[in-house]
């Protein structure tokens, strides 16, 4: 792939477990290195009970697991090094994986959190309680989620969209991604039935409008049936390098993931998957 360089990645968080399921992360992470100039921290979260000192075997395993965790971090970091690309590494000790990651986005401020996804498996044992999906609901930022075997390219591009707010939030971070990259752009909108086909034609139409003012290239899809469905099936058809799908906010797991189109996109899909965060106040608009 030709250098491309996203002006509005400057911050890149990759978090890793030191798992198989992590190594699509970060590749992903010195992919974007490659294609930026944004500082890189790859993160791996010690979880320990709040209570460790009160445990005597943890305290004196702590230092052998942060150095386990430093040595596997060093082995990434050489590795990304022969690419040209620089890692900050950090290891970092938390109650939850879930909490030390976010806070180190919260100190931090990435642009994007990137992390791994379990390989394909069942929807309940993939997703439910996961670290990844626990991030989500609650990121502040951006989070690409890429599986193991994946490859993150940016030649075509699927926003779903729901006519949603959020829906919109995917829109700009699409055509940010698409003006640098290149991208041919598959926009889905899905019809659960019928009496909604006009509503998603009116939406396809506002979406080839605003990519013909950028210069983007648009395929409209106009698909009709179940919306995680027929996302699935578009991308597959498609042959698509990523998705980017908008999330309902900061809101609590339940009320975000549980049982959502997201959720079960990013469980099935093999391509990496960018969620798009808005802030708050442009929720309520």
């Amino acid at each position: 792939m030709a250098k491309v360089i996203f002006s509005h990645l400057r911050k890149l968080l990759v978090c890793t477990d030191g798992s198989p399921a992590s190594e699509g992360a970060v590749n992903a992470g010195v992919q974007l290195g490659i294609l930026t100039e944004a500082k890189i921290c790859l993160l791996r979260v010690i979880n320990i009970p709040l209570d460790y000192e009160s445990i005597p075997v943890i305290p004196q395993l702590l230092p052998a697991l942060e150095e386990q965790a430093q040595n596997r971090l060093r082995k990434y970091q050489e590795e990304a090094a022969a690419t040209g690309v620089s890692l900050e590494g950090v290891v970092r000790n938390s109650i939850s994986v879930p909490y030390g990651i976010l806070d180190e986005a919260g100190a931090r401020k990435p642009d994007w959190i990137i992390m791994g996804r379990k390989g394909l498996s069942g929807i309940g044992r993939l997703l439910m309680g996961s670290v990844t999906i626990r991030v989500i609901g609650s990121s502040p930022c951006h989070v690409l989620v890429v599986p193991r075997e994946a490859k993150l390219r940016f030649k075509k591009i699927l926003i779903a969209h729901d006519g949603s707010v959020f829906g919109e939030g995917a829109w700009r971070q699409t055509i940010m991604l698409a003006k640098r990259a290149g991208s041919e752009v598959i926009a889905v909108s899905v019809a659960r039935d019928e009496s909604l086909k006009l509503e998603c034609q009116m939406l396809l139409q506002h979406l080839e409008a605003s990519a013909a003012r950028h210069n983007i290239r648009l395929q409209p899809l106009l698909p009709q049936g179940r919306p995680f469905e027929q996302i699935i099936q578009s991308a597959q058809d498609e042959k698509v390098d990523l998705i980017v799908l908008g999330s309902h906010g900061r809101s609590g797991l339940a009320r975000l993931f549980m049982g959502s189109v997201a959720e079960r996109v990013i469980g099935t899909v093999k391509c990496p998957v960018l969620v798009t965060k808005i802030q708050e106040a442009e929720a309520a608009i």
